[in-house]
Order: structure tokens, then sequence, then C-alpha cells
């Protein structure tokens, strides 16, 4: 019997101008879908969110090549709201050159919205993880439900490495550029402004010995030059983390690694190990005011956590770690006293030290669907009187950046709304006295990770 066919996509991003031109980079979720089920079907991967411009729009076009008759179910990543107008304009044209076809749309926006689709798009959408749902439908390879389903995907069980296949995992063409790939899944935190906690908090990880050996393989059969985790939070087992990095620096791999964390869950010893092991952190600060990181629920002692952050950051900058740090403007109750007091905690990182080794990347507040600050928006505008003007900008045609970050964060930013994006020159500031400082091997270090 011929082996039935999976099409997976990543739709195009068609309203996102720039904001989404620095996002194209390999997707681990569509990879670990794509190789979770390769032994019970053929998978052809499209992704339509790699060019930028008119060309997003075209690349709908091509579904003409592939539909109908060569597929058998369809599944669209809805991976981030950006994503959403693009996900309905693919789900529009499977319709319309297939009507029989089945359709499952998943990833983060579907999670968090999953009303925002209807029948006549899809005919199941998937909460949480998606690949034992997707395998479930490849093992039965049902025809058209009667009725739109949403199934509860829940966290992907990371108890064996052998669940996906790694020989031939991510797209060919970018292999010897950067591989991206999950090790762990879940986080403990709670942010208001982040889409993660939908997920639950369940988690689940590799083995530090699984781990090291799909790192190894990966690395032998795909020649990166720098492989990149998409945990969403490196480091939030200690044992665990202490263990890989051992591990790591024992074998020398000719690699660079990318991971995202927080300065507050590392020590000096854990930083001096990554530095070793040519790891580029960045780290999610995203506020520096006592205000915000308690109004963002960072912490339950932002005293402690700003402390702590400021302690590991000029660490990462005495050592030479090549790190990046993110910082959210404009959040509800947002002041101007708060964002100087921002901008002074970063500047003081850099207060009498002779070289950095890092990069500052703001941006201001935009809300997402199903997170705290969406369904705590009456209670901000009562509170601090924070105005959302486009709580759905996902669903409008239009410039999404401008739509998703026209935001008033307080009362007292009313009459000085000029002063809202102020921090992008601070920001551009802070980064042109910062690289000028870099040592000798930063920079080539940083020339070299960018290369991918």
């Amino acid at each position: 019997m011929a082996r039935r066919t999976l099409l997976l996509i990543s739709p195009p991003v068609l309203h996102a101008g720039r904001w989404w031109a620095n996002r194209i980079a390999n997707k681990p979720h569509l990879d670990s879908l794509a190789g979770y089920v390769r032994d019970l079907a053929d998978v052809r991967l499209v992704e339509m969110d790699t060019v930028a411009g008119e060309q997003q729009a075209e690349q709908v076009s091509r579904l003409d090549e592939l539909l109908p008759g060569s597929v058998d179910l369809v599944g669209i990543s809805c991976w981030t709201s950006l994503h959403y107008l693009g996900a309905c304009a693919v789900a529009r044209r499977v319709r319309s050159l297939a009507p029989h076809l089945p359709i499952v749309i998943g990833g983060h926006h579907a999670t968090a919205a999953p009303d925002d689709f209807t029948h006549d798009l899809c005919d199941w959408v998937v909460r949480g993880d998606g690949e034992q749902p997707l395998r479930a439908l490849c093992q039965q390879w049902p025809r058209r439900p009667g009725q739109l389903t949403v199934v509860e995907g829940g966290v992907f069980d990371q108890s064996s490495s052998t669940h996906i296949d790694w020989d031939r995992y991510g797209r060919p063409e970018a292999r010897d550029h950067a591989v991206w790939v999950g090790l762990s899944r879940g986080c403990p935190f709670q942010c208001r402004f982040c889409v993660e906690p939908q997920r639950g908090t369940a988690s689940s990880r590799y083995s530090v010995d699984d781990a090291l050996s799909i790192v190894e393989r990966l690395a032998r059969t795909h020649a990166p030059r720098v492989i990149c985790f998409s945990d969403p939070l490196f480091g939030t087992n200690r044992r665990w983390t202490e263990a890989f990095l051992d591990g790591l620096e024992r074998r020398e791999l000719p690699l660079m690694f990318w991971a995202e964390t927080r300065a507050d869950l590392m020590t000096p010893q854990l930083l001096d190990r990554f530095k070793r092991c040519r790891f580029k952190l960045d780290f999610g600060l995203d506020a520096a005011s006592v205000r915000m990181v308690e109004r963002m629920e960072k912490s339950p002692d932002p005293r402690r956590y700003l402390a702590r952050s400021r302690e590991l950051l000029q660490h990462a900058n005495a050592i030479g770690l090549p790190h990046g740090i993110y910082l959210i403007f404009n959040f509800p109750g947002e002041t101007p006293a708060t964002s100087r007091q921002a901008q002074q905690f970063i500047d003081g990182i850099a207060l009498g030290r002779r070289s950095m080794s890092g990069w500052l990347s703001s941006g201001s507040f935009f809300i997402l669907p199903g997170t705290s600050a969406f369904l705590r928006m009456a209670e901000n505008a009562a509170t601090y009187g924070t105005k959302i003007r486009h709580p759905r900008w996902w669903t409008e045609v239009g410039d999404h950046y401008g739509l998703a970050t026209d935001v008033l964060p307080s009362r007292a930013f009313r009459g000085r709304e000029d002063q809202l994006r102020a921090f992008k020159s601070w920001n551009q500031g802070v980064n042109d006295g910062w690289v000028a400082r870099y040592p000798a091997e930063v920079t080539e270090f940083c020339q070299a990770f960018y290369r991918m």
C-alpha cells in the first residue's frame, strides 16, 4: 500500500513588514512534528514565511503545485499571532483546491485563541503541543468530520530521544548554518505578557544523556555552525544544566550555541561554563524597575530580582560572554518615571567597565491573545488608564507593528505620547557605546555567530 502524504505548512506573515524580517529561522516545532510521524507518512514541509514583502502573499499560490491529489492531510502552523491572517489565507486556498482534504491547525495562537478558527477553515484545532494529536491523525487518516473539534495536545513526552527521526531533521539547505532544537518544554513562570503559561504548568525534557546524544548526532549529520535551543527557558533545572554543560565541555564540539534564559536563574560559575562551551545567551530581563517587575509578575521579590540580574549581567560582561538583554517598555502601568528607572538600571550595568559583551534589544509592549495582560485589559484600564486601541490587531489588515503597539500604558503618559518611543534612540546609543567596548574575541565570536 502506498504511503500517505502529510503536508505541513508555515503560512506567510502578511502584514508585519520588518517586524518579522529578522525572525526568519528554521522552526523546531515543524521539524519536531515532521520527525515524529515520518515512520507513518511522507512529510512535505512548506515554509511560506521565509521571504518578505509582496512575495509573502505570492507563496499561497505555491499550493497549486501541491494540491489536489497528492496530499492526504494538511497541517497549518499558526505559530504566532503574526501568522493568523496568513494561516486563514492558506486554509481557504486549500479548501478551494481540495474541499475534501482534512486540515488541522496548531501553534501558539491556536492554543491561545482556538475560537479564531471556524469549520470553514479547518477540521481540528490543537491546543498545546501538536506531536501526539498529529500522530493520531496519521495513524487514522480520517476523512473530514462534520464539525470543528478542539484537541488538547498537552505537553510532548520527551522521555525518549528515539521518537524523532533526527537524521532527516530540519531543512537540508539550512544544515550548514543553524539548527534549532528543543531539549525541554514548559516554563514555571507566569509572566503577564507571555503566551507560554497557556500550555499549562506541565513540563518535559530529554535526559542529559539523550540531550547530549542529540547534539552530537546533529553536529555529525548536519554540520551546523550554530545549534540554537528553542527551549522556552533554558536552565530552569540547575542540576540538569550543570550536567549538560559538563558533557558539552568534555565533547569539545566545533560549534557555537544559543539559548534564552533569565539572569536570576544563573550563577557566576554557570556563566563561566556557558562561556567555555561557546554559548551566546539571551536574557529575558523584560522589566528593569521595581514597579514594572511587580506588574509583569516577573518575580515575587522585585528588588532581589533586579539585584541578582545586575550581578549576573555584570559578570557576563566581566568574562566576555556574548549575550543579549531583552527589555519591554510600555507595559500596562508604565510611567515616565518607571521608564527612566529602567534606562538607569541598564546604564548602570556598564558603569566603570572597560569592556562589554552584551547587546540590548528593547521593544514596545503589544497584547497577545489569552495572556494575563489580555484577560486583564479592563482591570488595567481602570487601575492605570491603559488603552489597548487594537486588542485584536492580528485580525486587522494593516501595519501589524503599528496596530499592536498602539498602546497608552497609563494615564501618566496622556499628552506625552511622543515619549512612548523615546527608548528607541536611547537603545541605539547604548548599543553603540557597548559595541565600541567589545574586546576582539567577542567581536570575532559575534561575527562568526551571526553568519548563521
